[in-house]
């Protein structure tokens, strides 16, 4: 269970019309709460989901947010990490292999 200390309360405004149409629009989608909405949204953004992404991209873009240059630069930076990321992946077996192998070096930890 979790305690109210290892939760953060955000809140901000939004215009009523704004509002009205986010409730129709997540009752629509079958989305039960406002809450559950932003948790994914926040979920998304923080785990750099590759289509949330191409829309925060377009979105800074379309809105002034960030020039068409930095946010080409995020982009390319992204998938370079992801990229670095498939290069050095290791499968399970090599990761108990490290493990093992630490064990042995190092039998104290």
């Amino acid at each position: 269970m979790t305690t109210s200390a290892t939760k953060s309360v955000l809140s901000f405004y939004l215009n009523a019309k704004l509002h009205e149409n986010l409730r129709i629009r997540l009752y629509y989608d079958q989305i039960k709460t406002q809450s559950q909405f932003f948790r994914m949204c926040v979920e998304s953004y923080l785990t750099q989901d590759k289509l949330f992404m191409e829309f925060f991209d377009n979105y800074k873009i379309n809105n002034n947010i960030q020039s068409k240059a930095r946010t080409t630069k995020s982009r390319k930076l992204r998938t370079a990490g992801e990229k670095t990321l498939q290069d050095l992946a290791l499968s399970k077996e090599e990761v108990e292999n490290i493990f093992d192998v630490l064990e042995e070096e190092l039998p104290e930890l």
